[in-house]
């Protein structure tokens, strides 16, 4: 028969267990650390900051500490004088400093003792841990927030990068954070060039404003007078011009040659003449220039940190186009990009299939805005472009059965198509890649608007000068693909529309970059033919935004964190879809 116990048996009961688990007494004894308490506190907190200073990274904070036991970080004064530096530093990457905690961390070094000491306050080690993350991240991946800026929703990979908060732990660990951080910036060429295009611009701007030209009419070879001395006084600033050659008020061949290198470098028609366009770009003050090259830095910090080795990459504002295969810039083409009320959309993807001979569907908005308008207006439009009406069964349909002026305001129930063919808009040869633009590179019949200076003409669609070599370079650089030369050749003779599918997807990335530095420091501008930079600028001058990222601590009761990858997602293979291809004739 069961027994109740009495009060002392089960007091023994529960001393002896107390004696037979030590542990399990003393882990419910333990105190938690002032700073985890601190910590945690601040996690669930809304807004998370401490006092007045905002904190940016509180879920890799929260990790961070986790694998420090919730132990302070900064108690030696070297590592706080390397993260100054560090912050200070920013500057040349053109970011700003003051972002980064820079008061807290200047405040922190003013105090006399040798060492920061045990002592210091448990929100000034979070402040600076809070610093040190967010710079890093910025530096990898750029400060501009995907929701704040078009452009880098485009171009981001995939949800954003976990923050590896065991690169930060043992950076503070060493104590050398000035020049980890240096490190973390892209290391390309294009970066760093750019950079050193920032530190002389910067300098310059030290000096004072840079020389302007008087507006008025165009100053050619020839002319002379006060303007012409104010014009070469500009040029031997910007480097364009030697000082000894800048004697005298007359438009000579010295300065001629000075104004092309000056018009070479800023995107404009090399052609010797001072005129309203040259003199205006002459005009910018140093300021905009300034905010221009660090709008480019972070452009580039968007993509480089995980740029493939192998690309085809569309620089808009340049009008140019580069296929790099291993690492190398094997082509380079000009290319004609969207007009400004047809912009050509910045991301990232990856060309799967090529089309050899293709035909073009045009689309129902370019159908119902320009082709029935010219339809109507011109009855033997049809013929003359060589386009034939399909019914949505693929059915020839005779164009004069049509009411064409009932389509001005209502859905069209047929489809018009151009036959593959030396006079066919999309030329000879296309390149598809997966966006939700439809947009793509592909050939033009229109080869001779390739010689203007500005070549933002197309519907959108970039159009290339010679494509035919760049998709024989793809193929043969396309392992396990069997389309030699000869039988790309052979498809192009017989006229048949083709799809040739690429064995290893290539990515493809559709840039915007208005600056680019040159191995003398110098810059080169190209004109903002979109009106972007000012997006850029703008978010790149508002205070950070946090980073959405929760504290990953794991939790025995749940699965592990799944990893989050930032690689290009892989597409697959898609079959073109004309009816939704994105309009691309050839502009008037």
């Amino acid at each position: 028969m069961y027994k109740q116990p009495t009060p002392f048996s089960a007091n023994a009961l529960f001393l002896a267990l107390l004696l037979l688990v030590p542990s399990l007494a003393l882990a419910q004894i333990d105190p938690v650390s002032p700073l985890q308490q601190r910590l945690e506190h601040i996690y669930i907190d809304e807004p998370q900051q401490l006092g007045t200073e905002p904190l940016f990274t509180m879920g890799p904070l929260l990790d961070l500490y986790r694998k420090n036991d919730f132990q302070p970080l900064w108690s030696e004064r070297g590592k706080i004088v390397s993260l100054h530096k560090a912050v200070m530093a920013a500057a040349e990457e053109g970011l700003d400093p003051a972002d980064y905690h820079l008061d807290s961390i200047t405040a922190a070094l003013a105090e006399t003792d040798e060492t920061i000491g045990t002592e210091q306050p448990l929100d000034r080690d979070i402040l600076f841990s809070d610093a040190l993350i967010l710079l890093g991240e910025h530096i990898l991946h750029g400060k501009v927030d995907r929701r704040d800026v078009e452009e880098k929703e485009g171009l981001a990979a995939g949800p954003s990068t976990e923050v590896d908060v065991d690169y930060y732990l043992g950076l503070i660990r060493s104590g050398n954070v000035e020049q980890a951080m240096r490190e973390r910036a892209p290391q390309h060429p294009s970066y760093q060039l750019l950079k050193q295009g920032l530190a002389r611009y910067s300098k310059r701007a030290e000096q004072g404003e840079m020389p302007t030209v008087p507006v008025g009419f165009s100053l050619k070879p020839g002319m002379s007078g006060q303007r012409v001395e104010a014009l070469k006084k500009r040029l031997v600033v910007s480097g364009d011009l030697a000082p000894e050659l800048a004697a005298g008020k007359l438009y000579d061949g010295a300065l001629t040659s000075a104004v092309q290198s000056f018009q070479s470098r800023h995107g404009l028609e090399m052609d010797g003449v001072a005129g309203k366009n040259t003199i205006a770009a002459m005009n910018v003050p140093i300021g905009d220039r300034i905010e221009q090259i660090r709008a480019n830095l972070e452009r580039t910090r968007w993509t480089l940190h995980d740029m493939p080795a192998s690309a085809v990459l569309v620089d808009i504002a340049d009008f140019q186009l580069h296929y790099r295969h291993n690492g190398e810039t094997l082509w380079s083409s000009r290319v004609m990009v969207g007009e400004p009320f047809n912009q050509t959309p910045v991301f990232r993807s990856a060309i799967t299939y090529l089309v050899l001979n293709p035909t073009w569907t045009i689309p129902p908005g370019m159908l119902k805005n320009e082709i029935i308008p010219k339809i109507l207006k011109d009855p033997g439009y049809l013929n003359r472009e060589n386009l034939k009406v399909y019914d949505l069964q693929d059915n020839p349909v005779n164009p004069n059965t049509i009411d064409w002026s009932r389509y001005l305001t209502r859905g069209f129930p047929y489809v018009l198509r151009q036959d593959a063919g030396p006079d066919n808009a999309l030329g000879r040869i296309k390149f598809m890649f997966p966006n939700p633009f439809h947009v793509y590179l592909h050939d033009t019949p229109s080869k001779s608007l390739f010689g203007r200076n500005s070549r933002a003409l197309s519907h959108g669609c970039i159009r290339v000068q010679s494509p035919l070599d760049l998709g024989r370079m793809i193929l043969a650089n396309d392992p396990g693909n069997s389309v030699t030369d000869k039988r790309f050749d052979l498809i192009l003779e017989s006229g048949k529309t083709t799809g040739i599918s690429l064995k290893n997807p290539l990515p493809v990335f559709l840039l915007y970059t208005t600056a680019k530095g040159d191995a003398d420091g110098g810059v080169s501008f190209s004109p903002d033919v979109y009106g972007r930079d000012a997006a850029v600028i703008e978010a790149l001058n508002l205070p950070p935004r946090p980073l959405l990222q929760k504290a990953l601590i794991p939790d025995p009761a749940t699965e592990p964190v799944e990893e989050i990858s930032a690689e290009v997602p892989e597409q697959p293979v898609s079959q073109p879809q004309s009816d939704q291809t994105r309009s691309d004739t050839p502009a008037p």
